[in-house]
């Protein structure tokens, strides 16, 4: 599966649960979370700080697994711009000169003096 057929599905899946919680909510099966005896409530609350725990766990986790990637691939270096090759150049490509001249596509010389 894609990476975007994954995304809809994903998305839909969140959709369809949120569509569920908010039917629920209006139907009142949820006003049970609002009684303060309600013998399920410190379950439920357990499991939220479980839940916030877990979360935390796993963002420090996805933290330091980006930050190893980054440390194992760096970016290219600042000003190393990639080149065309020779045999692959286009009509409009830009081959800047010693920062005067300018060559654009067919053989058109442009010179550009900045220092005047």
């Amino acid at each position: 599966m894609s990476g975007l057929g994954r995304r809809i599905w994903w998305s839909g899946g969140m959709a369809a649960v949120g569509l569920a919680l908010w039917g629920a909510w209006q139907l009142g099966a949820l006003n049970w979370l609002w009684e303060e005896n309600h013998p399920a409530r410190p379950v439920v609350e357990a499991l939220s700080w479980v839940a916030g725990i877990v979360g935390l766990i796993l963002g420090m986790v996805t933290l330091v697994v980006s930050l190893r990637q980054l440390r194992s691939h760096p970016p290219a270096a600042e000003g190393a711009a990639l080149r065309p090759s020779s045999n692959s150049a286009g009509k409009y490509v830009v081959d800047v000169q010693d920062s005067r001249g300018v060559q654009i596509g067919d053989d058109n010389a442009q010179t550009n003096h900045f220092d005047r």
